[in-house]
This record gives C-alpha cells, sequence and structure tokens, in this order.
C-alpha cells in the first residue's frame, strides 16, 4: 500500500483550490498545511498527497524541471468518478487522454469505470473504480 505520493505545484493556492475542490467527491480534503505545501487525505487513514510549491522543490536554475506526476485515485462507484471529473473541470483542470468518465477497456477479469484530468500544472489525476467482472453460468 502506498502510504504517500508528491505533486509539484508551480502554483499552490490554485493547486489548493483545485485538490480541495477534487477531493471532496472522494472524501479526501486538506489535512495539513506547511510552508510551501499542503497535505490531502482522509484523517486517520495514513494515506496521503503532498503538494509541494516548485520553490521549495528547489527550482533553481541548474536543476531540471520535474516532470508532471501520474495518480489515480480509487473511488466507490460511477457517480463518484463523474462528480470528480465535474468537480475537476471547474476548479481550472483540463480533460486528459482517457476523458470523460467511461468504462475503461480491461483483460476481462474487472470492469473499470474512470477518468483522467490533468491539473492546473498539467499532472494526471486519474479517478476510477473496479470490481470483479461478472461470471457467465455453466450451461451444459
Amino acid at each position: 500500500m502506498i502510504t504517500h505520493s508528491q505533486i509539484v505545484s508551480r502554483n499552490l493556492d490554485v493547486a489548493r483550490r483545485f485538490y480541495a475542490a477534487t477531493g471532496r467527491p472522494l472524501g479526501l480534503s486538506i489535512i495539513e498545511e506547511e510552508d510551501g505545501a499542503f497535505f490531502l487525505g482522509r484523517a486517520g487513514t495514513g494515506t496521503v498527497i503532498c503538494v509541494r510549491s516548485a520553490e521549495c522543490e528547489g527550482g533553481h536554475d541548474n536543476q531540471p524541471e520535474s516532470r508532471p506526476a501520474y495518480v489515480a485515485l480509487d473511488a466507490p462507484d460511477d457517480m463518484t468518478v463523474r462528480a470528480f471529473y465535474r468537480a475537476a473541470l471547474e476548479a481550472g483542470g483540463r480533460e486528459h487522454i482517457l476523458g470523460y468518465p467511461a468504462p475503461q477497456p480491461t483483460d476481462g477479469q474487472f470492469t473499470y469505470y474512470a477518468t483522467k484530468v490533468a491539473d492546473p500544472d498539467g499532472n494526471c489525476i486519474e479517478c476510477g473504480w473496479r470490481r470483479q467482472a461478472p461470471t457467465r453460468p455453466n450451461i451444459p
């Protein structure tokens, strides 16, 4: 299990509004803030996303720019995935490769309903949920 991950943002205020809005349908909120960073998670679970200012990452001329992050968030159902998508677009996100929330191709062992959005910094945020594919009865 992953306990934390980090996303770098050029504008922490814009990122804070985006992640507060998109976290809400998933039951996530900003649980802690410090100078140059905030933490999105669910109190008491231990799993958090740290969103850190690019300046805190040492955004100096002699260091390479960080690459966009890719984070996938788990949702309980289709309705939550769609609420995440709407919140993301309303908070300044953009549709990503996967685009509109929809069933996604799988290997057939499970079904997957998801969407991907780009946050205001271009980081890819996926939101989806899986369930076991229905089994077909063996009829002789």
